[in-house]
């Protein structure tokens, strides 16, 4: 599978927009939330950079997301990239080295999908660094929120997190029912999937750890029972790492984050002026 992004800038560029608000990446798998994302945000975008991330550890049919964005191209030409990446070395820092320190500290399997989605928001903030993209997003969904990484605080805390390197995050379908959603890809004569309960299979990335932790809430409807006040000192700790992580992606590269953050704010105030 190709790696790189097409039509897009080549990771390692630190070169900044001129206008901040014209590009937006999305954490994308091609499923019905961020296809209907990707819609919606290429109405108010110039561009937008769909990324999607592997950990190494069990994801399986990664070509589903580029299929997806294929279709999305065909229907917006010129208007999406796609780039696959994966993401072991993150998923390595935040969870796997400390997985059974993480696992009594915190006594649920959710470290694992929650620490998943924390290294995919950690590279995408590196990559929207590099790339000079000022905007970030993904296919977070309010009937979702049995999935702890959807919960509203761990989106909320999430958002803080892209705050602090001057990104703003933002989740364009959270308050759009299921339902509607899935009209929306009728509409466009998308393929939906396998219908199971109110999920589409098949259209999508996989993730055997994740499928095996929700299987009792998708066969008999029991709810993992996240307690918000766990989940948020974890998803705490782990940004704390995070935060090592991208420091040291760029000394490795020569590039000073603090100048980096800088011009960034230095763009967005100038933005700001021209208001």
């Amino acid at each position: 599978m190709n790696s790189g992004p097409k039509n897009s800038r080549p990771t390692g560029d630190t070169r900044q927009s001129p206008e901040p608000g014209a590009e937006i990446s999305l954490m994308f798998s091609g499923g019905v939330d961020s296809t209907v994302a990707a819609m919606e945000l290429a109405k108010d975008h110039d561009r937008v950079h769909l990324l999607t991330y592997k950990n190494g550890y069990g994801h399986y049919a990664m070509g589903r997301s580029r299929k997806r964005f294929e279709e999305l191209d065909a229907r917006y030409p010129d208007k999406f990239t796609f780039t696959f990446r994966p993401i072991r070395d993150v998923f390595d820092h935040l969870v796997v080295k400390s997985v059974a320190e993480d696992y009594r500290k915190y006594e649920s399997a959710f470290i694992w999908c929650m620490g998943c989605k924390l290294a995919m928001h950690t590279m995408s903030i590196i990559m929207n660094l590099e790339r000079g993209v000022f905007r970030m997003s993904d296919g977070s969904a309010f009937d979702s929120d049995e999935m702890v990484e959807q919960m509203l605080i761990s989106v909320s805390l999430i958002r803080l997190f892209y705050r602090d390197y001057g990104i703003e995050f933002e989740t364009p379908v959270y308050r759009i029912p299921r339902d509607s959603k899935i009209e929306r890809l009728d509409d466009m004569g998308f393929r939906k999937g396998i219908p199971i309960k109110d999920r589409a299979i098949g259209i999508q990335p996989s993730c055997i750890a994740g499928e095996l932790y929700y299987l009792p809430y998708i066969l008999f409807n029991r709810s993992p029972g996240h307690l918000e006040d766990v989940v948020a000192r974890f998803i705490e700790d782990k940004k704390a790492r995070a935060r090592e992580f991208i420091s040291d992606h760029f000394a490795a590269r020569g590039v000073s984050l603090d100048e980096l953050l800088e011009s960034r704010q230095a763009i967005l105030e100038g933005a700001d002026e021209e208001v």
